[in-house]
């Protein structure tokens, strides 16, 4: 596998940004400044560095210990790594996370998103 470049990880974090906005009522927002987000409804259920630091930041559980031994994972400030927030830097993954990154971005919705939109997804995914 080859690490992904600076020019790569800014490339990758649009198509992780798309792949989080095709989820059911998945909507993005820009809510501080230059902080962009992924909401479903009114809730965050990811996070994306800006352009100088591509990154995600997603709620994980069952995948948590997997996030956190990636290469810069960390968990968030402000308290919320105690409830699975995690940041993990895209620059220097191996070329090859997408589908996991995918999987962290699925596992952050299925956290957040109301119970009818969980369901829905899994239909979706059955078809």
């Amino acid at each position: 596998m080859v690490a992904v470049s600076m020019r790569g990880a800014k490339k990758l974090q649009d198509e992780l940004e798309s792949f989080a906005l095709s989820l059911p009522e998945a909507w993005f927002d820009t809510p501080w400044d230059e902080s962009r987000v992924t909401k479903v409804r009114k809730q965050i259920f990811a996070f994306y560095g800006n352009q100088d630091a591509p990154s995600i930041g997603v709620r994980l559980i069952e995948s948590l210990d997997e996030a956190m031994n990636l290469p810069g994972a960390s968990a968030m400030s402000y308290g919320m790594g105690e409830d699975g927030w995690t940041n993990i830097p895209i620059p220097g993954l191996d070329d090859g996370t997408t589908d996991m990154l995918h999987r962290f971005i699925e596992e952050s919705f299925r956290s957040i998103a109301p119970k009818s939109l969980v369901e829905q997804l899994d239909d979706e995914l059955a078809d």
